[in-house]
Formats: structure tokens, sequence, C-alpha cells
């Protein structure tokens, strides 16, 4: 085909109008990104690189998490890969020049074609479902996903034309056809969801490597009045980080799908109350300084428990309910009834219930430099909140006695102030940090049954300064035990045993392989349950939640449930807030006809078959 003077003006123009229109709507959104707070991380570089391979160029985990959809938008995806130098090559012939030779387009095309088809096949799915099957999470019908659908078949459609012999005609028309359903398709783009095409890259190569990924929030008490004001104000404003998240967002639903709140009947919906209400207020504000436009009351049901983080395939740090809570407690002095004792105990007494220390503590000997651990309690052993739960603790040094492990408990153990974390009373939560880094300063390895425990004075501290110490999960130390011949346990008589997987264990430490090696050398009949592993359901005592009175939005009968459903008659668990829900939850839920379901930590499993060397 030969292009004239005139027809080259035009599409120079049209090339010009379009992506002018992109860059300038891209600018925008990338303008704001920056307005944000903090930086982007460039650290440990070739973990991200291969991260952004498996999940971009791969497609691992939108394809993982929802096989069947997740393939055909992975079809999509790399179709429009392959067809980058078909394209660039399609406008370098309107201007009567080319890219590729003819051997080498001809050569090409055997990828093209295949690519192209199978773009079609992906995008008729992709629009039947949303039209046609409607799954709840995906929300309002939009009307702009339905015209990009439409001129994502025709682009592929017009391109296949190009490759059969047609009139010459009929081929500069098929040619300015494809050309128009590029350029249309480059102006929809930032106007649409489909900007995460180019936003959603970005945004997996800087996720945190770790969650919960919240920054420190450091008041300096002795700061003047002014800076003290400056410092709140300023925890209004989102990160660069989570600017760039809002962005992003694919609008696919699957926080949503998975938030417990919202499966426990609460109003509490991630996609929009999380990330969607915010993009019309900072596009229109031109500003990150719109933490106060999410639902204060969504915030409240949050369980934190990182799900619709860590399901996300777009690399979007969905929960906000650190942010919100923080703003309602430090700026707006808006703190719920049932929370306001919580903190008052934890100022005053060091523990969420105003407790005194139990007798279990003062049984236990007391922490030197010369023992391998000290032992973390938690509030709910050492200060007696839940009495079955103490029962798991002796199990668990009955286990370090039997493999000659050395351990001691601190005499001056506080909370480790997870609640006042959660609930966004972060100068209770400074506190307590600061008074247990003073107790902990000559510890060089810390174990505790609590995983709300270990992830904060692991993780959680760590954001606020160096820590001197190892952490470790009561169930890995058993694991290590086992593993290393120390204590034997035969397979005991617990025939139907299930555990759930807590998510501060599972999500925020990454742990699942240790609760499993030492269930399964335990018990010869353990087996997983629905929702297991890193995408386990929250107890719903997340967030601090546990104070919260009953409401919807608790997801406690629902895991509960599945336990029921399983067939269990034990169901283990690793955290003494799930030991808690799940003795609540079952309960209600167990048949008059049925025993009832025990709960045990895994402590408790391995005590009872414990082999006596």
């Amino acid at each position: 085909m030969h292009f004239s003077i005139i027809e080259q003006v035009a599409l120079l123009v049209f090339i010009a109008l379009s992506l002018g229109s992109f860059l300038y709507e891209l600018w925008k959104r990338i303008f704001i990104v920056f307005k944000g707070t903090g930086s982007f991380p460039f650290d440990r570089l070739w973990e991200r690189w291969f991260r952004f391979f498996r999940e971009v160029i791969l497609q691992e985990k939108v394809i993982r998490e929802r096989f069947l959809p997740g393939l055909m938008h992975a079809l999509v995806f790399w179709g429009f890969m392959a067809f980058g130098v078909i394209t660039l090559d399609h406008f370098a012939r309107g201007f009567n020049g080319k890219i590729l030779g003819e051997t080498a387009y001809s050569v090409y095309s055997w990828v093209a074609i295949p690519f192209s088809i199978l773009v079609i096949i992906g995008i008729v799915y992709l629009a039947f479902r949303r039209f046609v099957l409607r799954p709840k999470v995906l929300g309002k019908i939009s009307i702009t996903s339905g015209i990009v659908a439409i001129f994502i078949a025709l682009l592929m459609g017009t391109y296949l034309l190009t490759e059969l012999d047609l009139p010459h005609q009929i081929e500069k028309v098929n040619w300015w056809g494809h050309t128009f359903f590029i350029l249309a398709f480059l102006f929809l783009i930032p106007r649409s969801k489909h900007l995460h095409l180019v936003l959603a890259p970005i945004n997996i190569f800087f996720r945190p490597f770790t969650i919960p990924s919240h920054d420190a929030v450091e008041i300096d008490m002795d700061a003047s009045e002014e800076e003290l004001d400056s410092m709140l104000t300023g925890l209004t404003k989102m990160s660069r980080n989570q600017a760039l998240d809002i962005f992003s967002c694919v609008e696919c639903g699957r926080c949503t799908d998975v938030c417990p709140a919202n499966r426990g009947g609460g109003i509490l919906d991630p996609k929009h109350h999380f990330i969607l209400d915010l993009k019309e207020p900072m596009l229109s504000t031109s500003d990150v300084d719109v933490l106060g436009q999410i639902n204060v009351e969504a915030g409240w049901e949050c369980t934190a428990c990182q799900s619709c983080t860590d399901i996300c395939p777009v690399g979007n740090h969905v929960e906000k309910s650190d942010e919100i809570r923080r703003h309602q407690v430090l700026l707006e002095g808006q703190v719920p009834q049932e929370y306001q004792k919580v903190f008052r105990n934890l100022q005053e007494s060091g523990n969420t219930e105003g407790a005194f220390q139990s007798p279990l503590a003062e049984d236990l000997p007391v922490y030197t430099s010369d023992k391998e651990y000290a032992l973390w309690l938690g509030c709910f052993a050492r200060y007696g909140l839940d009495p079955d739960f103490e029962h798991s603790v002796r199990s668990f040094t009955k286990i370090l006695e039997e493999a000659g492990v050395s351990y001691g408990v601190l005499s001056q153990e506080m909370c480790c102030g997870d609640p006042a974390n959660r609930l966004g009373d972060k100068l209770t939560y400074q506190m307590l940090m600061d008074q247990n880094k003073e107790e902990l300063q000559d510890v060089k390895k810390i174990t505790s049954l609590c995983p709300h425990c270990v992830v904060n004075l692991d993780q959680e501290y760590r954001k606020y300064g160096e820590v001197p110490y190892k952490v470790e999960h009561h169930t890995q130390v058993i694991s290590d035990i086992i593993e290393s011949g120390k204590i034997r346990v035969e397979q005991g008589s617990n025939e139907k045993l299930t555990y759930h997987d807590p998510c501060n264990l599972s999500r925020s430490l990454n742990e699942v392989d240790a609760p499993r090696k030492v269930l399964n050398a335990s018990s010869s009949g353990f087996f997983d349950m629905e929702e297991s592993g890193r995408r386990t359901l929250c107890c719903g005592a997340g967030g601090g939640l546990w104070w919260k009175k009953e409401s919807k939005g608790r997801t406690h009968l629902v895991r509960a449930q599945q336990v029921v459903d399983s067939g269990a008659e034990t169901v283990a668990t690793g955290c003494n807030f799930c030991f808690g829900m799940m003795k609540q939850g079952l309960g209600p839920l167990t048949p008059d006809n049925q025993k009832e379901i025990q709960v045990k930590d895994i402590a408790d499993i391995v005590a009872e078959n414990l082999v006596n060397n």
C-alpha cells in the first residue's frame, strides 16, 4: 500500500491527538502519585525483577488465583505483548516505511496470528463473564469496559484481515480501521480501569515484601506543638505506593471476594471503600490528602487479615484500616466506646484488661542470659485471659523441657502493643514498644505462641529501629525440635484432625509448612480443610476486633461452619485469638447429635503424643 502526503499528515495528527491525550491523562496521575509521602523502594532488586517476571510476564498469580478467568486475561496480555512489533510496523507502513522486512514479517506472522486468535477467545470469554454471568464481585456493569472489549476484538479482527489477500481499496479501508481501533484504545486506556496495563507492572515491582506494610508512625512527644501538629496532619496523606495502588486497580473484586468482614455480613467492601472511593477525589483535587473520604464504619470492621492485599493481582496494598483508625484516633479523637477501655488499660497496666499477672507466669522459670529462649507469654497467658490457653502454654513448656531446650519468661513483660497498633493508638503503641525494647535489650532469641506478638516484636518493632534478637513462632521451634530428633512423637488417635491457619502466621510471617510438619508427625488423620495456608479465612479477631461488640461483619461463625462441614473431630491452631474464636464459633454450630469439636493448640497435640525417652 502507498499513502499520500495528505494521508500521512492525517495519520500524524491522529497519532498526536491520541498519544497526547494518553500522556496527559497519565501525567495527571503520576503527578498525584509523586505528591504522596515517602519514596519508592529500590532494595532487593534481583528479587523485585524476578517477581516482576513471574507475576507480570508469566501472569502466574493471575492464573493461580482464578484459573479460567486468569488464563483468559493472560492470553489477552500475551497477545498484546506479541503485537508490539506488529503495531510499530503497522504505523511505519503508514508513512511508506517498514520495520520488518517481508520475510521477517511473514515469519513473525506465524506468532502473531495464533496470538490474535487467542486474544479474541480471551476477550470474548471475559466479556461473557462480565456482562452475562456477572459475578457479584465485579460490581456494576461498566460501559467503558464493554467498549474496550469490542475495540480489542475488532483490533484483532482487522489484523487478521490484513493477512488475507484483499482488494486494494478494501485493504486500505481495513488498514485505517485497524489504525482507528489502536488509537481509540490508546485514548480509552487512562479513562478506564485498563490503565492498569501501564501502572500495574510498576506497582508490582515496588510492592513491599512483607505484610502488613504500613509505615511506622513515630511521634516525638518532646516536639513543639507546631511540629506535632504538622506531623499529625501529614498522617492524612497517602504514600506514593498507596497512591499508585489507586490508579493500578483492575477492579476484579478479588479483595472483596476474600474479605472476612464482607463474608460475615458486614458493609466493608475493600474494592470500593479502600480503593475506588478514593480515585475520584484524588483526580478532582489533584492531591493525596483524601483519607477522610473513606467510610469510617467500614474501616472499623476490617480485621487487618491482609487477605485482600495478599490476593491482589496488581500488587495493591488494599487494606486501609490502619490509616482510617489512626486518623480517627490521633486527629479526630473519635474512638469507639468498646476500645476506649482497652486503650486506658494498656496505658495504666500494660495489658488490655487491666488484669494482674497470672499464677502461670509465676510458676515458670525467669529468663536469664544463659537460657536459649525468652518465652514471650502474651496477654492471654501472662494475665490469665483464657485459662484453657494457659494449658497450651504448659504443653509447649513440656515440649521444651523434654527436648532439653532452656527457656524463661521475662520479669517485666508488657503487651506487645498489637491492639493499640491495629486500632490506631500509635501513642500507646510506641509507649509499650519502648518499654518492651528496654526489657529485651539483652535477649537473643524469643519464642511465643502468639503470632500477633511475633509479628510485632519482629517486623513492626524493626520499623522503628534495629532489634538485637531473633523471634520464632512456637510451631517453628517445635518443628525444628522434632526434625533434630530431640523429641519423639507418635501419630496419635486424632483421626480427624484439621488445622486453622492464623492470618499473622500464614500471611504476615509466611509460615505454613512448620505447623503441617508438626501435625503430620503427631497425627495419622491430619487433613487441610477449605481455605487453608495463605488463603486461610480469618477467624474474625484480628485488627483489634476481639474487643468489638457482636455485630455484622464477624466471620468466626463462617469459619467455624467450615470446620463443622469438614467432618473434623479436632481443630488445631497456632494463635491464642484463633483459639478463642474457634471455641466461640463451634459451640452454637455443633449439631445436637454430634460431639462438640475440640479446639487445641498445636503444642497440645504434640504434648499428648510425646514418646518419653
